[in-house]
């Protein structure tokens, strides 16, 4: 059974039972976010907006080595384990909007996640923590895809402004090194100048915020574009670059706004 919020201009609907993921957001009567199509993408990854925790993107072959021990993960991207454990799993209603997921083995540590649903005057506000009670690495990020066509309309623009981008290996994960950015399309990791900003012409302006210092962008989709919040960029576990200089956050907020046009 899904839970929905509701105000006079934002219609939200989570599904507890599919990591508390929110499974449509419609604002002034517009759905923004859909589902990708493409058979080369995981089902369970494919929709909506979900939580990646107790790690976002991929971690080279599964592996995280913590305090001498190497743990594996689950291998879901090929040889490679993908935007972690909670999305995949059914989450407890602890209040309107509130929802929690305790997490432990494969991860190396135990702990609970909260995901949290706040409607605004013209969009939501999502927060996502992650409490183990320790200092062990871990990373954390919202995960929407956005559809490149409203019901109404012309197609998506994202106007995004990347200051820096994580360089990837032919391999595709990244290497460690931050170079300048380069033209899309993209499945890379950025930070960017300023927010992003989401336009359907004619339609709907969406503005994104967040308290997370990095952004994937997933443009590739002929249907769709992800936009992501992440505290650290993929397999950061694996390059000291890519890592926080102090304590790895452990929470993030992601809001989307929008504006009729």
């Amino acid at each position: 059974m899904t839970d929905v919020l509701l105000n006079e201009r934002v219609r939200a609907v989570i599904d507890p039972t599919r990591g508390a993921r929110l499974t449509s957001l419609a604002i002034d009567g517009h759905e923004v976010l859909g589902r990708a199509t493409s058979s080369a993408i995981d089902p369970a990854i494919a929709d909506g907006c979900f939580p990646m925790v107790p790690w976002a993107g991929r971690v080279r072959d599964g592996l995280i080595a913590l305090d001498g021990t190497t743990y594996e993960l689950p291998h879901t991207d090929g040889t490679h384990a993908l935007h972690g454990l909670g999305h995949v799993a059914a989450w407890e209603r602890v209040a309107q909007g509130a929802y929690e997921r305790g997490i432990g083995d494969p991860w190396p540590t135990e702990g609970v996640a909260t995901l949290t649903y706040e409607l605004l005057d013209d969009g939501v506000r999502i927060e996502l923590s992650w409490d183990d009670d320790t200092e062990a690495p871990c990373s954390i990020g919202l995960h929407p895809w956005f559809r490149r066509r409203l019901d109404t309309g012309g197609e998506l623009m994202a106007s995004l402004q990347p200051e820096v981008m994580v360089e990837r290996g032919a391999d595709g994960l990244p290497t460690g090194a931050l170079v300048d950015p380069t033209s899309g399309p993209w499945d890379d990791c950025f930070r960017l100048a300023s927010s992003p900003v989401l336009t359907w012409p004619g339609a709907l302006e969406l503005t994104l915020e967040s308290s997370a210092a990095w952004w994937v962008v997933y443009d590739e989709p002929r249907d769709t574009v992800c936009v992501e919040p992440q505290t650290a960029p993929p397999d950061a576990f694996g390059h000291r670059a890519l890592q926080p200089d102090g304590p790895w956050p452990r929470g993030v907020w992601l809001e989307m706004r929008g504006r009729a046009l």
